[in-house]
């Protein structure tokens, strides 16, 4: 019984080293595909032709807050008030 106990434990180690390997390789693909974007983005960091996200929009928005049709506003305690003209 105790060569079946000894058995056990050699293959709960050699799956255990055998583990140890695999996440070794999967945290290296990690490593380098983290090098990777990070190269990739000072790259796109320092190349003008990719858009960001601030970019120049203060240029891009009308001068006036208010739209276009401004009388297109619907107010709805204006239709209150005009409720209330009604009933005079």
């Amino acid at each position: 019984m105790a060569e079946t106990q000894f058995d056990g434990v050699k293959d709960a180690s050699q799956a255990a080293e055998s583990t140890v390997e695999d996440l070794e390789k999967r945290s290296e693909r990690v490593g380098e595909g983290i090098q990777h974007t990070k190269k990739q983005w000072d790259e796109a960091k320092k190349s003008q032709d990719v858009p960001t996200a601030a970019g120049d929009w203060e240029d891009s928005e009308p001068d006036d807050a208010v739209g276009e049709d401004p009388s297109g506003f619907d107010d709805p305690e204006a239709e209150e008030d005009d409720e209330d003209d009604e009933d005079e």
